[in-house]
């Protein structure tokens, strides 16, 4: 089936990847960038900084590649969104603290009904009012497109709770 010959291919473009063969490597990187770089950019809303960090993950992958065992596709995904957590961990510690929006500008937003809630701005403004597990599935699902069952496995927990937070956070 398709599933099986993409598993079998990031499989084997990984093995090949832990053997020193750089092109199987950028094999990797063109396969799963674009989602690593989307959830990336979705935290920072900088395209230099998502870019550098993005760099910086799969540096860390390449030195870790030797120790990494692959499992599924969705593991190493997983592992790859564990690694750019702990990149925008380090990168927010680096940065100065945002300013908290205050009491007043929440009250008025909500009183005030020609918000467009299309706007982009207003709906990232809503997603930071939630929680950073909430943040993240949101994230995940919508910037990154990914199914319930990849979500939960890259927040390490199970499909149901993915689901239930989603609901809650929607």
């Amino acid at each position: 089936s398709k599933m099986d010959k993409e598993n079998l291919m990031l499989e084997n473009i990984v093995t090949r990847s832990k053997n020193g063969d750089k092109e199987a490597f950028r094999l990797i990187f063109e396969y799963v960038s674009n989602r690593i770089f989307a959830y990336i950019l979705s935290r920072t809303s900088n395209r230099q900084d998502s870019l550098d960090i993005l760099q910086e993950v799969f540096i860390d992958l390449w030195k870790s590649l030797k120790d990494f065992k692959y499992k599924s596709d969705q593991a190493l995904l997983g592992f790859l969104f564990q690694l750019a957590k702990r990149k925008l961990f380090h990168y927010y510690q680096s940065k100065p603290k945002n300013i908290k929006l205050d009491e007043d500008y929440i009250k008025e937003t909500e009183e005030n009904e020609e918000i467009n809630v299309e706007d982009y701005s207003y709906l990232k403004k809503q997603l930071g009012l939630l929680s950073q597990d909430y943040q993240d599935v949101i994230r995940l699902r919508y910037w990154c497109e990914m199914t319930f069952a990849e979500v939960a496995l890259v927040l390490n927990i199970k499909e149901t709770t993915a689901k239930v937070w989603h609901h809650r956070a929607v």
